[in-house]
């Protein structure tokens, strides 16, 4: 890569981290507002890769879906940890010859059935 596009490169970034909020300080340390920012910038690569179907962001969209979690683990250590857990259990759970496998009609109707009563409960 020559340092005509590594300027470019950097140049690209400086604005979508600045369109995102991401810090200007940013050193490396999660912060609420990195983790935020990342998110943000995430979701535009994936509206790109999506309507343009060009698949260049990818490997960056990668990279910036690990930071983003590395940042959820430093910054909400209990969340992690409980949605870990959950996670494992579920895997355990399904795994189980005894589990009740469902169809996603099941699932679907099951969800329906869900929303439908959430919206006749009074807030």
């Amino acid at each position: 890569m020559s340092t005509s596009s590594i300027e470019a490169l950097a140049s690209a970034w400086a604005r979508i981290a600045e369109e995102a909020g991401f810090p200007s300080d940013y050193e490396g340390t999660a912060s609420p507002e990195a983790h935020r920012a990342s998110e943000a910038i995430q979701e535009r690569i994936r509206e790109h890769i999506v309507a343009s179907n060009d698949m260049r962001l990818f490997g960056l969209l990668h990279l910036l879906g690990q930071a983003s979690l590395r940042m959820e683990q430093a910054l909400w250590p209990e969340d992690y940890v409980r949605m870990t857990r959950e996670v494992e259990e579920a895997l355990r759970e399904i795994n189980d010859p005894d589990a009740k496998l469902y169809t996603h009609e099941e699932v679907m109707q099951a969800m329906q059935e869900r929303i439908d009563r959430a919206r006749d409960k009074p807030c």
